[in-house]
């Protein structure tokens, strides 16, 4: 049970992460730590790029009694219902290991936030699109081991370069080595919540340590097929976990 919730959401709000310890009880972690490196050894995954990371994307429908219960999972569902509301929508649901060596770039998961802020500006109903995710993990990350790193409140502020030339990493590879840094070392069974578009970036220190996790996506205001995210969009039915609790209790009257 999550104590003093309005505390937490503020300092998601502000910060634009937080740490939640012990989300997953030992059990559940491990169950599903042994099920994402099940998946590897049956080949389920998309890919393993440049940087060290193995995705999956297909492991919800693929194994929905094991990992159907991270979305909206009872630990950190107050954030997520407190943030969002019913209106909080499963975006995409992916899992990661990291094999060998691993060294993030620094990124946003949600890149078109600042370019869909500015359009929404245009429209005299629109509202910009926001996301928040979920990273549960199943490894102990620590000192000399593996992190992750957040640009110190780098969701209030768009990144240098990224409106004029959004595609030049180098540029905002340096943009980003320039601010000042939070960093974290999460252990197995905790998530960390952070809302998408805050540049971050996860490095492991040992090359030989086991790193696994899972990113659940949510998005707020369903995003359409053109915002630049990282991932691919679910699509729209049976994506929205809280929305049941929403609905009115009798038939509205007919007008008109």
């Amino acid at each position: 049970m999550i104590q003093d919730l309005e505390s937490i959401l503020d300092e998601l709000e502000r910060e634009g992460f937080i740490l939640i310890p012990g989300a997953l009880d030992p059990e559940q972690t491990e169950e599903i730590r042994v099920h994402i490196n099940q998946a590897r050894e049956n080949g389920w995954e998309e890919g393993l790029n440049e940087v060290g990371n193995m995705w999956f994307d297909s492991l919800l429908d693929r194994e929905p009694e094991t990992f159907g219960p991270l979305v909206g999972h009872e630990s950190i569902r107050p954030v997520l219902e407190g943030m969002m509301g019913p209106q909080c929508q499963l975006r995409s649901f992916r899992a990661h290991i990291n094999p060998g060596p691993y060294h993030q770039e620094w990124h946003l998961d949600f890149y078109g936030y600042w370019q869909e802020k500015r359009r929404a500006e245009k429209y005299r109903l629109a509202v910009p699109p926001v996301g928040v995710n979920t990273t549960f993990y199943f490894q102990d990350n620590g000192p000399g081991i593996a992190h992750l790193k957040f640009i110190k409140r780098g969701h209030t502020f768009e990144p240098g370069h990224l409106e004029e030339d959004p595609f030049d990493r180098a540029k905002f590879e340096a943009w980003c080595e320039a601010q000042e840094h939070v960093v974290i070392h999460p252990k197995a069974g905790d998530c960390v919540v952070f809302i998408s578009h805050i540049p971050h970036q996860g490095v492991k220190e040992d090359d030989d340590a086991e790193r696994s996790n899972v990113v659940c996506h949510y998005q707020l205001t369903p995003m359409y097929e053109g915002a630049w995210f990282v991932s691919t969009a679910r699509g729209y039915e049976g994506t929205f976990p809280f929305a049941t609790d929403a609905r009115p209790s009798r038939t509205p009257l007919k007008t008109g």
